[in-house]
């Protein structure tokens, strides 16, 4: 199991990969198993990545249907982390800093 940590210092949103084959990541998201494909995970971590660096953009994690299930944007006013169903509707509202632990947990660092 690996797990990813959203947090904005008060409140910690964790994503915990349970299991992974060749075509699917297996997640659990506040009790709730969320299944998306190796490709989706990928190319969330990739637009995560890839808005980190220049504090702008959003990552859309997406579950095997399609559905929008987090989706992290970055701008200059801040990082604001809004989850969707199966988890319960909420947002996020932090800064760039605490999402450098979250990249580094996501593990695609150097891939831009």
């Amino acid at each position: 199991m690996h797990t990813i940590e959203f947090s904005n210092g008060n409140e910690v949103a964790r994503v915990v990969i349970i299991s992974a084959s060749r075509e699917q990541v297996n997640l659990m998201m506040d009790e709730q198993r969320v299944v998306t494909t190796v490709t989706t995970y990928l190319d969330f971590g990739e637009a995560f990545a890839s808005a980190f660096h220049s504090l702008q953009g959003t990552a859309t994690l997406h579950d095997i249907d399609g559905n929008a299930i987090i989706n992290v944007l970055f701008s200059h006013r801040g990082v604001s982390l809004q989850f969707h169903h199966p988890l319960p509707e909420k947002t996020l509202q932090t800064d760039q800093s605490y999402m450098t632990e979250t990249m580094r947990q996501i593990g695609i660092w150097n891939r831009l």
